[in-house]
């Protein structure tokens, strides 16, 4: 009977490993399929620090994402995001629905450059995403429907804008940490809620040293 409860007890931890194991790999997998998939979507190099996927619960992670201009706008980073954490919604998804019950987002930095040839880089990466479909090519029947954000916790770094032309630069720095907003429900709630940190941090103020009317620019992506 001791052996038998022994070998019981092996078995459950042979089996525990193997699924730590393949929640590993499976993390490993998704991570180098979104590197290359963003890769191939942006024309940008892309770094992930880590990937959890959650298996028992319905939960996404990702750590350390870095993105860098191409080399016409510098090679500079583009996107620092220490932290995106997603909890949806498992039965909306389902049913081709995308509704977060949590999101925690914590950008670091976000940078807006200007080239000497008047291109700015996310008008370019906007046109690029338009014309390729983006970073993840998906038919009309595989499109997820975006139903709203529940809780959005977010945390914002700096923001900086660059000329390469005239070689201004204007650095914005947010401060905001955990700001919580609830009941986000559509993509122009997001938008709002875009516009709303641009004025906090000042970035809508006239008179910037960065050559970039971003005003206009602004309202060119966000309608």
């Amino acid at each position: 009977m001791r052996r038998l409860i022994r070998w019981a007890v092996y078995l459950v931890i042979i089996v525990i490993a193997l699924f730590a194991a393949a929640i590993l790999l499976l993390d490993r997998v998704v991570k180098e399929v979104m590197i290359s998939r963003i890769h191939q979507g942006t024309g940008m190099e892309t770094e992930i620090g880590d990937v959890e996927v959650g298996l028992l619960s319905p939960t996404i992670t990702i750590k350390n994402f870095r993105l860098y201009n191409t080399p016409e706008f510098g090679g500079s980073i583009f996107l620092d995001m220490p932290e995106l954490h997603l909890e949806y919604d498992p039965y909306r998804f389902r049913a081709r629905e995308l509704h977060l019950k949590l999101v925690r987002l914590n950008l670091a930095e976000l940078s807006l450059i200007q080239d000497k040839k008047g291109r700015v880089n996310l008008q370019q990466l906007e046109k690029k995403s338009a014309v390729e479909g983006g970073p993840v090519r998906k038919s009309s029947s595989q499109k997820l429907t975006f139903t709203g954000i529940d809780t959005l916790n977010l945390s914002l770094g700096k923001f900086r804008m660059s000329n390469l032309a005239t070689h201004h630069e204007q650095e914005i720095t947010f401060g905001v940490k955990n700001q919580i907003f609830r009941d986000v429900k559509s993509e122009a709630d997001l938008t709002g809620l875009s516009l709303l940190m641009a004025m906090k941090g000042g970035a809508l103020s006239t008179g910037t040293n960065s050559g970039i009317d971003l005003t206009a620019l602004l309202k060119s992506l966000t309608h």
